[in-house]
Parts: C-alpha cells; sequence; structure tokens
C-alpha cells in the first residue's frame, strides 16, 4: 500500500514538474524573463546586454510596445541614433503619449538637422507636462528667432517655482542667454548650475563648451577634462573632450582617451566610430578600416560605421566596395541624404555619370540647402552638356542662400556655357561686392568680360586678380593666352617672369612658365621651368608628366619613365602619369608593359576614354583578346564620340572582323578630321576596297602610299594600290 501510494506521489511530482517547465517555457514566460533581464541591463547601464534581450523578446511579439521603446532608449545611450530612431519611431507611434520617447525622438531630429520637427516633439509634449524640463531644453534647443528664445525664458522663468533650482534649469537659461548674446548672464547661469550640482557631467561640460566659445582655451580644457572625470568611461564627456583635443590640433592627447575608453569599456562604439573618424582624416585608411570591422562586427547595421567604412573604401578608391556599403546604408535609411551624396561621388569615381546623377538629384530632393551635392549635380550636368538643367538648379540655390560664394561662381560659369556673357558678369559683380578680397571674383569678371570682346576691360580685372593674389595661376594663364592670341609670345613670356618675381615660391607660376616654352618648343628652358616647379611643390603632377613629355619626344625614355615613377610615388592614383608611363613603354616597344599601364588608369577610372582606345589598339595588333579589345573600342567611342583617333581604332577592330560597311564610315570621319594621318588613309583605302568603294579606295592608298613617313602596312598599301591600277 505505501509502495502504490508513493508511486502515485512520484507520478504526481513529475507531472507537476512537467507542467511548470512547460509554463516557464510558454511564450508569455519568455517574455517576461527577457524583459525582466533587460530591465536589469538596462538599470545597470549595460545597454548592449539589455539590447541582446530586448531584441529575444521581439522574437516572440513583434509589436511589443515595451520592449520596442527600451531598445530605442538604450540604442540612444549607446550613441547609435540610427538604430534609436528607428525604435523610437515606432514606439512613439505605438504609446504616442510617452514624453521620455518623444523627447528623445526629438534630439534625433534635431542633430540631424530638422528643428521644426525636433521642435514639434517639444511643443507636443510641454502639452501634456508643462513642467517637463527635458522638454524644456529641447525647446530651447529648437529657439534661433529672437521671439522664440525669448518666449522660452518667459516660460522657463515661470515653470521655476515648480521645478526649483534644478542645474539643468540653470544649463538651459544659460543656453538661451547665449543665443540672445547676453554672455554675462549666460556664464553666470552656467556657473550657478555648476554650484547647484557641482557632479553634473552635463553642468561642466556645457560651461566648458561656454568657455570654446569665448575662445578661453584653458577654462574650456579645465571644465571638459572634469566632466571627463566624473563621468563613466563609456560616456559622451569623454569623447567630448576628445573632441576638444582634436580642435586644439593635439591629436595624440585625443587618440590616447579614444584607445583608453576602447580598451576599458570595448562595447562603447563611439569611441572606435571616433577613432575610425581621426584614422580617416589622417588617412591612415587602414587603421579607420580595423576599428570599423570592431563595430560592424558587434552591430552589422551600424548606420555611421557602414557611412564610414563606404567613405574609407572611396578614399582607397575601391569604388565596388564603396558603392555596397552605401547601399546597404540606403538599405537601413532611404532618406539619408549625405549617403545618397557619396554614393554619387562613388559612382562618378566608377565611371557611371548617370547613376551618378540619380543620387544627387536624390540627395538635393531630400535636402535642397545640401551645397556640396548642388553643386556637383551642378558641374557634372555642366560637363554632360546639360547646361539648363544646372542652371535652374543654381539659380533656385542662390535665390535661397544669396550669399553663397560658390554657387554664385558656378552659376555664372553655367551661363558662360550657355552663352549669355551679360548674365556671367552679372553673376561675378555680384561675387566681387559679396566678397572684394576673394581673387576668384576679378578673375571670373574677367573671364566674362573677355568672352564679351572687351579685352582692355578683362586684363584690368585679371591684374587685380593677381594682385589680390600674386601665385594665383588662372588669371596669369588668361593674360598669357591674350598675348599669345595677340601674337605677342614674347610678352606672354616676360608677363609670366614677372609675376615669378613677385611670388618667386610659386611652383604654379614655374610649371605656366615651362609650358609656355613648351608650345613654343623650346625644349631647354622648358625643361628647367618644369624641374623648378617641381623643386617648389612637389605635388605638381602635371610638371612631371610634362617633363616626361621632354623627354619622350627626344626619346629620353629612360629619363620619362623616371619621372613618371617620381610622379606615381607621389600620387598612385594620378590618371595622367599612369597613362604617359603606357605612353613611353608603348614607344620603346614594351608591348605587356604598355598594356600592364593601359589596364592601371582604366582600373581608376573604366571610363577614361584614351586610354581604352590604346589598349583596344595593342589587344588588336599584338594578339590579345580581340572581344575585350572590341569592347574597349566601343566604350572608348561611347565617351568621346568625336576623337577621330578612337574612330580609327574602333573602324580597323571591324575591318578585321569583316563589318567592312561600319568599318569605312568610322574611318572616312576620322580621316576628315586627320587627312594628313598616312596610317588612317591606309586604314581607310582597304576598308573602302572591301565595301566596294574602288575610287575611295585609291584615293586614300595613293595618300597613304605618297607619305614621307614610315608606317606599319606602308608597303601593303603600295601592293594594294598597284592591284588597283
Amino acid at each position: 500500500m505505501t509502495s502504490r501510494r508513493t508511486r502515485e506521489w512520484t507520478i504526481l511530482l513529475v507531472v507537476g514538474l512537467l507542467v511548470a517547465a512547460g509554463c516557464s517555457r510558454s511564450p508569455e514566460a519568455q517574455k517576461a524573463r527577457y524583459l525582466e533581464r533587460g530591465d536589469k541591463y538596462a538599470a545597470r547601464e549595460q545597454y548592449r546586454e539589455a539590447i541582446l534581450e530586448y531584441r529575444n523578446v521581439l522574437k516572440y511579439d513583434s509589436s511589443n510596445a515595451r520592449a520596442i521603446r527600451q531598445l530605442g532608449l538604450a540604442h540612444y545611450q549607446l550613441g547609435e541614433l540610427g538604430q534609436a530612431y528607428q525604435y523610437l519611431l515606432k514606439a512613439q507611434q505605438l504609446t504616442s503619449d510617452d514624453g521620455e520617447v518623444r523627447v528623445k525622438l526629438g534630439g534625433i531630429y534635431l542633430l540631424s538637422g530638422k528643428r521644426q520637427e525636433a521642435r514639434d516633439e517639444a511643443v507636443f509634449v510641454l502639452g501634456k507636462e508643462p513642467s517637463n524640463l527635458d522638454a524644456l531644453a529641447l525647446l530651447a534647443d529648437t529657439s534661433t528667432t529672437p521671439e522664440e528664445v525669448d518666449a522660452t525664458v518667459e516660460r522657463l522663468e515661470a515653470a521655476r517655482a515648480t521645478l526649483g533650482d534644478r542645474a539643468k534649469l540653470h544649463l538651459t537659461l544659460g543656453v538661451l542667454y547665449a543665443r540672445k548674446q547676453d554672455l554675462p548672464r549666460a556664464e553666470r547661469a552656467f556657473q550657478e548650475a555648476v554650484a547647484r550640482e557641482p557632479k553634473s557631467v552635463e553642468a561642466h561640460s556645457l560651461l566648458g563648451s561656454f568657455y570654446l566659445s569665448k575662445r578661453d582655451s584653458a577654462q574650456a580644457e579645465r571644465e571638459f577634462k572634469t566632466a571627463a572625470g566624473l563621468a563613466p568611461i563609456s560616456s559622451p564627456a569623454r569623447l567630448k573632450l576628445a573632441d576638444f583635443y582634436l580642435a586644439a590640433q593635439k591629436p595624440d592627447e585625443a587618440k590616447r582617451i579614444l584607445s583608453e575608453i576602447t580598451q576599458k569599456a570595448p562595447d562603447f562604439l563611439p569611441a572606435w566610430r571616433q577613432l575610425a573618424q581621426v584614422a580617416y582624416q589622417e588617412r591612415k585608411y587602414d587603421e579607420s578600416l580595423k576599428a570599423l570591422q570592431v563595430i560592424l562586427k558587434k552591430n552589422p547595421s551600424d548606420l555611421d560605421g557602414l557611412f564610414l567604412h563606404g567613405r574609407v573604401r572611396l578614399a582607397k578608391r575601391e569604388t565596388t566596395e564603396a558603392i555596397q556599403d552605401f547601399q546597404k546604408v540606403l538599405k537601413l535609411e532611404p532618406r539619408h541624404a549625405p549617403t545618397h551624396y557619396q554614393l554619387g561621388l562613388a559612382q562618378l569615381m566608377a565611371g557611371n555619370p548617370q547613376q551618378a546623377k540619380a543620387e544627387l538629384k536624390e540627395a538635393t530632393s531630400l535636402a535642397p540647402n545640401f551645397s556640396d551635392a548642388v553643386l556637383l549635380l551642378a558641374q557634372l550636368n555642366l560637363r554632360t552638356g546639360a547646361v539648363q538643367p544646372a542652371i535652374d538648379d543654381l539659380e533656385r540655390f542662390v535665390a535661397g542662400q544669396p550669399r553663397a560664394l560658390n554657387a554664385t561662381a558656378l552659376l555664372g560659369s553655367a551661363y558662360l556655357a550657355k552663352g549669355d556673357s551679360g548674365k556671367a558678369a552679372e553673376a561675378f559683380r555680384k561675387l566681387v561686392t559679396l566678397a572684394p578680397k576673394d581673387p576668384r571674383g576679378p578673375y571670373l569678371l574677367g573671364v566674362a568680360l573677355r568672352a564679351q570682346g572687351k579685352p582692355a576691360e578683362a586684363k584690368k580685372e585679371f591684374e587685380a586678380a593677381l594682385a589680390l593674389a600674386p601665385a594665383y595661376i588662372e588669371p596669369m594663364s588668361q593674360l598669357v593666352d591674350m598675348a599669345v592670341a595677340e601674337k605677342q609670345p614674347e610678352a606672354a613670356i616676360a608677363r609670366v617672369t614677372k609675376q615669378i618675381a613677385l611670388a618667386p615660391k610659386s611652383g604654379g607660376l614655374q610649371w605656366l612658365l615651362g609650358t609656355v616654352y613648351l608650345n613654343r618648343r623650346e625644349l631647354a628652358p622648358a625643361e628647367a621651368a618644369f624641374v623648378k616647379a617641381i623643386e617648389l611643390e612637389p605635388a605638381l603632377i602635371d610638371a612631371y608628366v610634362k617633363l616626361a613629355q621632354i623627354y619622350g619626344t627626344s626619346r629620353r625614355y629612360d629619363q620619362a619613365l623616371a619621372k613618371l615613377n617620381e610622379a606615381l610615388k607621389v600620387d598612385p592614383q594620378s590618371v595622367p602619369a599612369q597613362m604617359h608611363l603606357g605612353i613611353i613603354y608603348e614607344s620603346r616597344g614594351e608591348i605587356p608593359k604598355a598594356q600592364q599601364a593601359y589596364e592601371k588608369v582604366l582600373a581608376l577610372n573604366p571610363r577614361f576614354a584614351p586610354a581604352a582606345n590604346n589598349l583596344a589598339g595593342l589587344y588588336s595588333e599584338h594578339g590579345g583578346n580581340q572581344e575585350k579589345a572590341l569592347e574597349l573600342a566601343q566604350r572608348a567611342k561611347e565617351v568621346a564620340p568625336d576623337d577621330p583617333h578612337i574612330s580609327d581604332t574602333l573602324g580597323w577592330i571591324l575591318y578585321k572582323r569583316g563589318v567592312y560597311q561600319r568599318a569605312t564610315d568610322l574611318l572616312k570621319e576620322s580621316a576628315a578630321k586627320l587627312p594628313d594621318s598616312p596610317i588612317i588613309q591606309y586604314h581607310l583605302g582597304l576598308a573602302s576596297l572591301k565595301s566596294g568603294d574602288k575610287d575611295g579606295a585609291r584615293k586614300a592608298l595613293t595618300a597613304a602610299a605618297n607619305s614621307t613617313a614610315s608606317f606599319p602596312g606602308k608597303d601593303e598599301a603600295r601592293k594594294a594600290l598597284a592591284d588597283l591600277q
């Protein structure tokens, strides 16, 4: 009997345990456990661990309002504003009267330049909670007009009785007084905040910012250091101290602080992000990528990390990878205008101008006052012949920002491209008025006056520009061009020489002098000037290239190669230097090395027509990939449809493939522009013969055979001509 009862109790116990275990594994129980864990981690400021727990909740309940809210707040505390925004926005939609969510969301709006949206959030919260100090602070941050500032000060003073003498109240008043330019009252308010709460990180930090605005670096540093000392290791206050040192040109101090943070708080991603940013600015791209890998390993969807990763890849000219990074950012945040702009840059670098235009248009649509995007889109439109769209965009931009110097200058240049020199001169006169000490104004006005046929007035403006900036190359180049056009080359040399005396350290002026001599075929003084230019300014790549041209012309190929390799040490990404390297190797008959050089050019700029053309010719004539030769020649023709050399290359390739009529058409086009080229006449003669035009063939082959120049195929031209007789 006892045995039987024992067995029954055992069965009941097992069943009870199974039921309890089942209950503990139910979705509701699991959600509750994850929420509890998340809240505990959040209370201990272990936000990364809290995020994992709250995400687990969403696996069971994707619309759980508390988990979504807490995720937004946790990401906000970690400085991951992209992720915070997504969750906070959803939390606001689920629980519209949550004041903390709305204030944090408003803060993100403010940081992203959406002042009105931020102000709307503050106003909504204050409608429910008139004494919400965080909302009042947000309202203060969004108060910009004198009327808004005065109204917010009045509101804060009215709330003083309810809020008491809290430090944040004084801080908010200090911000507003500073905005009113009442600096004594602002300073007293900030100092009062510190006195009320001596251990307030925010109070010391804002007082530091106030002193920095007064250019009192010593007191600013003291307050920032105090704030950093009071704050946890993973805090914005320590980042602010690092920012201070970066602005003070003390990068080693900044990096020491950031490295200490990453060592002691490796999960604090903003410090890694700032380290990556510093390395990027110092052009230490591999270091930057190393720091970014830490971020993206911990959070593959880190918006800022992905964005900077793309910029680093772009700086390294790894355009494919950069494009992929920017596309990932836009998948997370489709309306991020800076990413559309950077993607436009990447597409442009990759040789995709239409895709670049599309991205830049999107950037300017999302952010109409995004000056870099507006200017680059206008430049791209001008470069591709879309002059009126460039003018329309720039007129609209300048109407909203009448003091925008770069936009005004570009608008004038757009008018010039349209042939409206009158409007151009008007825009450039406005530039002179806006910035009387900017030499661009008189220089560009001179260009417009020259286009109007007013050379005397143009020269006066060019001289005015040089008076402001003696080493300014562009106006000096204009004066040289005018002297040459007036058949006064000696006067051109004399004028440049005079300017060199005024700016003896200008490598650019030496380069200009060398260019004048080179155009006169005076190679010895040209060489001396280019050598001096490089001595003064080693980064002047075109001086190396011009020297290589001089050496190549006189068959001093070793010297030419040496200069081009020097240029590539200065700038490994230089397309002109790499291109001329290919030309010199081709002249020496070193075809594999020439091909390699042209291939490097196309890796840097896939749509660089001269390299595509030359490489197509080498592949075609020296047993290379014939399909690739055709593809390259067609690409070159697409980019530069009017270049007769490219028409010749493509026509000859098509002739060799048996496409005779199309070949003949292209070669006729080429010969019309270069009638004295015997090799083009030879190509045209053979193609015309194959397409049935014997008279055309006879004429072209006669020109080729009678040429005094030697060229590959001359004997074949003579034979073909003899067969026609």
